[in-house]
Parts: C-alpha cells; structure tokens; sequence
C-alpha cells in the first residue's frame, strides 16, 4: 500500500510540487548534495513602472493646477465655509455667546473672505482683458457725500478740463474733421471729436442723478423717482445748461449746423462730452467724479426744490441708528404717534421711534412728522441721532461689549 509522502519544503526553500526553473542562468549552480537556490523574489511594481495599475490610474486623473472644475468646486467649498461660518456667528452672537467660538469663527470669517477675493478676477474677465483690454484709467466711483442744496441765482462756475487732448475733442464736432471722415459720423481712428465722449458722459449723468435722487428722496417711490431723474438728463435739459455756459460758442463745426434741427440736441450732447472729459481729465478718477457730482447737485438744485418734498438733511439716519444699537434680538419699533392729519390737502404723519433691548422696554428715542410714513420715520431716526437723553450712547455701549469692534490691519 503506497502512503502518502508529507508535503515538505526542501533546505532551498521551495516546495516539492512547486519545483523551480533549473535554469542556472537564473538559479545559480545546483551541486550533487548541497541545498538548491530558491528563486529570485519577484519585485513589487513601483511608481517608474509603466505597467503599475494604480500608476495608470493616476495618470487618468485630472491635473489640480489646470484643471478648472477641480479649482470651482474648492471656490464652492470655500465658499460654502464662510456662510456656514457666518450662520455660526449669528447663533453664537444671539444664543450662549462663547466669546472664544465667537472670535475664532470671525477670524476664520475674515481670512477665508480673503482668500476668496484673491482668486479674482475670473477666468472671464481675463479673457476680456487680454482681448479687450481697457483703454483709460479705471474711474473709481465714491461713496455718496450728502451736500447741502444751493439755490444760487446764478449759474455755478464751470469745472475747467485740464486735459488739452480733451478739451479739444469736447469743442470738435464731426463735421469739422477732413470731407471724407465727415461723411459719416464716428470715431475713426485719429480723428478727434466728442462723440465717444458723449457716450460716456450720458452714463456719468444718468448715475450722478440717480444716485442724487435716490439719496435725496428715499421715501419717494421708484416711479416718481423714475420720472424726476428724466427732468434733469433729458436734451432739453442739457441743452438749457449748454447754452446758459456758451458751450456752443466754442464749438468747431461744419457750415450750417447751428441752423439745423439738431442744433439742440448737439449742444446737449457737448454738454454731456464735457461732463466726461471733467472726470476723465483729473489725475485722480475719483476726484474728477466728486467734483462733476458736486458741480451737477449745485446745478440741479432749483429744479431738484421744485419737486414739492421736503429734502431730508441726512437721508441715511436709519441705517446710522440701525449700526449703532440694532443686533439679533433687538428691536427698534417706528410706531405712530398719533392719526394722520390732512391740511390744505397734504397728509402729515407723526412717527416716533421705540428701543426694546440692551436693558431698555419700549423706550422712547425719537419722533418725526412727514408727508408719509416712510418720510417720518427717516425724520424720527434723524430726531433719535441728537440723542437728547444719551439712551442710543449707552445702548451702543452695551452692543459693543458683545460685538467688539475688529482691529483695523496695518497697511504695509
């Protein structure tokens, strides 16, 4: 009976039924009683080696540095982070208010915002760039700066153009240039007249007046708003202005134009050139805005009175009382005071403006009367900044115990 012979591993170190190439090339020399060379451990692939799978794999993968989706969906992801952190800020602000988790959340906040406005601009505005590029300085629009309103009787004087260049293009109509370039109007080339100019300037216009109104009478609604912004931009307006300056005198222009039909509309159209030519000829861009603005708010004023509301001294006196004491789970109340009273016609409403919070109940701060609601609360938030009883002093102090005001950075 044949028994079965156990599975033993040799002194070379491989098993019986797994016998090794005898190739001595391979194996070395195999001597008549010595121990057999076991074969040569196979390497495990390594990153050089094409034939790695998960080399293979990683090539398939998409390079961070240009891969645009890869670099949207970490904007996303940051972006995502600063709302939550936001969110975080609020809860903590308004629940058990740990100042620790308050401050670090901020901080965070602050850095991640940072890093947000460093990615821009986008990936479309530098094509724009490279294509497009911009041909005259960046104009920096600031912030509005209420001005008293100047009835004068006469007209304010005129900003001068400290620009050679522009002044000469203002004053040039497109029939003063060659036959040939006359024969249809334009900007070609060298050819210098004021058409690009008035392109720019009706914008300038339109915004000054816009943002004039809008400041003006914020309790004014946007139709009406609408309809007072047209009585200062329209041609007739402009044309008005132009002629009181004698800004068509200077003009250089073909035979015939100032009979024409379109004189008026030409002489608006310079008076929005030299708008333009006002901002752009200032080395400072936001300088040569304030000072066109400036000149703008003095000139419309007569027109701007005659619209039959009563001009609010400081337009954003709510937004001012807001910042000083408004926080989560505090309220300011505008209530009425007393009915509407309705003389010669015109309503008046009677508003005064109430604090809950900061250790005050329903405490008095302001009233105010208009020919709406939304014009006396402006007035109460006027009335409520005098601070008569120094209640919104020692409410902003409060606040300022729980949202302490963040360091100002050194500017290097």
């Amino acid at each position: 009976m044949d028994r079965k012979r156990p599975n033993h591993e040799d002194h070379g170190g491989y098993n019986k039924k797994q016998r090794p190439n005898t190739n001595t090339a391979n194996h070395g020399q195999r001597g008549m009683n010595g121990p057999r060379n076991g074969p040569i451990p196979q390497k495990a692939p390594t990153f050089h080696d094409k034939t790695n799978p998960i080399l293979r794999e990683l090539a398939q993968l998409p390079d961070p540095e240009r891969c645009d989706p890869c670099k949207l969906a970490s904007e996303e992801l940051q972006s995502g982070m600063v709302a939550l952190l936001d969110q975080l800020v609020q809860d903590e602000a308004g629940g058990k208010r740990d100042k620790d988790v308050l401050h670090h959340a901020r901080e965070l906040h602050g850095l991640l915002s940072k890093r947000l406005s460093v990615n821009f601009p986008s990936k479309p505005i530098k094509d724009l760039d490279s294509k497009r590029p911009e041909t005259i300085p960046k104009i920096n629009i600031p912030p509005y700066i209420a001005q008293p309103f100047k009835l004068s009787k006469s007209l304010p004087p005129l900003p001068p153009i400290t620009e050679p260049y522009l002044q000469e293009a203002v004053f040039t109509h497109t029939t003063a240039n060659d036959s040939k370039s006359a024969k249809t109007r334009g900007y070609r080339g060298t050819e210098i007249n004021y058409e690009r100019l008035e392109f720019l300037g009706d914008a300038y216009i339109e915004i000054i007046a816009s943002r004039l109104i809008y400041s003006r009478f914020p309790d004014v609604e946007a139709s009406k708003q609408s309809y007072w912004r047209e009585q200062l931009v329209r041609n007739e307006t402009l044309c008005q202005y132009s002629k009181a300056y004698g800004l068509g005198n200077t003009l250089k222009h073909g035979p015939h134009i100032p009979e024409s039909k379109s004189w008026g509309k030409i002489l608006a159209d310079v008076f929005e050139a030299y708008v333009a030519a006002l901002v752009l000829s200032t080395p400072d861009s936001a300088a040569g805005f304030q000072t066109a603005e400036s000149w703008l708010t003095e000139l419309w004023s007569p027109k701007l009175l005659e619209f039959n509301v009563q001009p609010i001294e400081n337009p954003k006196a709510r937004d001012e009382i807001n910042k000083l004491v408004m926080a989560k789970g505090i309220k300011l109340d505008y209530r009425e005071e007393r009915k509407m009273e309705l003389t010669k016609g015109k309503q008046k409403f009677f508003i005064g403006l109430y604090l809950t919070g900061w250790g005050f109940v329903n405490e008095h701060l302001g009233s105010g009367e208009g020919q709406n609601k939304s014009q006396a609360c402006v007035f109460a938030a006027q009335d409520a900044l005098l601070d008569k009883r120094g209640i919104v002093k020692r409410a902003n102090a409060e606040k300022l115990k729980v949202y302490p005001p963040k360091p100002k950075e050194d500017v290097a």
